[in-house]
């Protein structure tokens, strides 16, 4: 299929996350990619325009934080108590959203977005998921 990629990027709204507070409503995907990119592109801005700091790119930084949940799609949104359980648990959680990024990155027929990913596309995509990492992913964004 020509634009599987798209076509799974559009069932981002059918993916509930998990919410680690108790809500009035639930939230999908695309809800929380939407807002996180908002953020990003702000803070970038803030960053540049207010603070005066080395200059980010807030296209950029908006594009990776609607893509840094993307894997989902194919994985689910996995409980935070239940994937940080255990190292195991993790490591094991780590792997099959490796996995979902592989295949995501193998249907990606769009020049634009494997540049925008670069050569490191596969690592960027698995670990901009990791909560951990995810602070440096958005610190490596605004430093490009």
């Amino acid at each position: 299929m020509a634009n599987e990629f798209y076509a799974l990027m559009g069932r981002m709204r059918y993916i509930t996350r998990w919410g680690l507070m108790r809500n009035t409503f639930s939230e999908n995907i695309s809800e929380h990619s939407h807002i996180t990119a908002v953020l990003a592109h702000a803070l970038a801005l803030i960053r540049r325009d207010i603070l005066n700091l080395p200059t980010p790119d807030p296209d950029r930084c908006a594009v990776a934080a609607l893509y840094h949940d993307a894997s989902e799609i194919l994985t689910g949104d996995l409980p935070t108590p239940i994937k940080y359980f255990s190292p195991a648990i993790r490591q094991a959680y780590r792997q099959v959203e490796f996995q979902a990024a592989e295949k995501l990155l193998a249907i990606m027929q769009d020049p634009a977005h494997r540049n925008f990913l670069g050569e490191n596309a596969r690592k960027k995509f698995a670990e901009i998921n990791d909560a951990p990492k995810y602070k440096q992913a958005i610190r490596d964004c605004y430093m490009r």
